[in-house]
């Protein structure tokens, strides 16, 4: 019986493999072609050069249409995360466009500071279009998203006076139209965001 009871206690021999491993990298695309690049002037000043590699990247369908891409990248001594978020009402499956209007969300992680837009009115996709990533027939809504444009406005502080002004920006990213993406914090909504600030509490 106290032999039994050992041999129980002991872990798997899988499990204790998988704790001696490192982490899985991070990457945006399995391709190796994600990136995203960006000027930022105002609370954040930074030219932005994302590469692949340590670039986390999702994107879905938003609740009331269109797509909402996300790209969140670890940078700086005080380990801040900071995430660019996009939302295109106007953008279908597999469309390309043209001068598309475009919420644009930043988000400092480290910080818990939020600057939207908060309205498509201020920044464009000067051009979008889209990439399937599977063969035809498709058994997956996956694509490709290569996207470039500008803001003309800035983004600004849910809570205080900062803004953030994208100047310009460009990124190669993925949707999967097969899931939602509900969290409207993502959409920086005044009202949203200071509740996800609040639960961080």
């Amino acid at each position: 019986m106290g032999l039994s009871c050992k041999v129980h206690a002991q872990p798997p021999a899988e499990a204790a493999d998988n704790a001696g491993k490192p982490p899985a990298p991070v990457a945006c695309l399995p391709d190796g072609r994600g990136s995203l690049k960006a000027r930022l002037s105002g609370a954040v000043q930074a030219e932005l050069v994302w590469g692949n590699d340590g670039t986390e990247c999702t994107g879905a369908v938003r609740p009331d249409g269109g797509i909402r891409m996300r790209f969140s990248h670890k940078g700086g001594a005080d380990g801040e995360r900071l995430v660019l978020v996009f939302g295109a009402a106007g953008l279908r499956e597999g469309q390309t466009a043209r001068a598309l209007p475009v919420n644009v969300t930043v988000i400092r992680e480290g910080l818990g500071e939020f600057y939207s837009t908060q309205g498509d009115n201020k920044c464009t996709l000067d051009e979008v279009r889209q990439e399937p990533l599977a063969g035809i027939p498709r058994r997956s809504r996956s694509y490709r998203v290569i996207a470039r444009g500008f803001c003309t406005h800035p983004a600004r502080a849910v809570r205080g006076d900062g803004v953030i002004l994208l100047s310009r920006f460009d990124y190669v990213g993925r949707i999967d139209f097969d899931s939602e993406d509900k969290d409207e914090t993502l959409e920086g909504g005044p009202m949203t965001a200071q509740r996800q600030m609040e639960r961080k509490r």
